[in-house]
């Protein structure tokens, strides 16, 4: 932690080669301190930050046959924040999206997936729950930051929607 860390760490992110660009949500740590910063250094850098919006991914700038590859993004909201309301505040992005199309969903907390509907999905990629802070033998996590407890806590799992859901630590 520490905004003295943002530059040298996007500039090392801005290394990885990424055909079809650099897309990133935020955790809620990122909006607490150091937005800003995270902010200015991805555009510096064309990483693109999807906060309630969708972007669309064509290789060589066509749109596939078969439908577009659409990288919806949803801004996190930190639950300390009185205001915050993840049913009130989220409206999912996919929402508008067709059916025909896969959607890669980004949101920072996988509860997101299971509080507002997030119809048109075909993948969520998550993180927010670290794997839990602290495990038993790899096997329990006595605390882990999500409404769901142990059901979110890593690797694949499904939304009562069935949709495929990969939580990162």
């Amino acid at each position: 932690e520490g905004c003295q860390y943002v530059p040298p760490v996007m500039a090392a992110l801005a290394q990885v080669k990424t055909p079809l660009g650099t897309y990133a949500v935020l955790g809620n740590n990122d909006y607490e301190a150091c937005y800003d910063d995270i902010v200015r250094e991805m555009r510096h850098y064309g990483m693109h930050l999807l906060e309630h919006k969708v972007d669309t991914l064509r290789r060589g700038g066509e749109r596939p046959p078969s439908g577009a590859l659409h990288l919806p993004g949803q801004r996190d909201f930190p639950r300390r924040h009185a205001a915050f309301d993840l049913g009130k505040n989220g409206t999912s992005p996919t929402l508008g999206l067709s059916p025909d199309d896969f959607v890669i969903l980004l949101t920072h907390t996988p509860d997101y997936a299971e509080d507002v509907p997030v119809t048109n999905s075909d993948l969520i990629l998550a993180g927010h729950t670290h794997g839990g802070q602290v495990t038993l033998f790899g096997l329990y996590a006595p605390i882990v930051p999500s409404h769901y407890g142990q059901r979110f806590l890593s690797g694949l799992k499904y939304n009562s929607k069935n949709i495929p859901m990969i939580v990162t630590n």
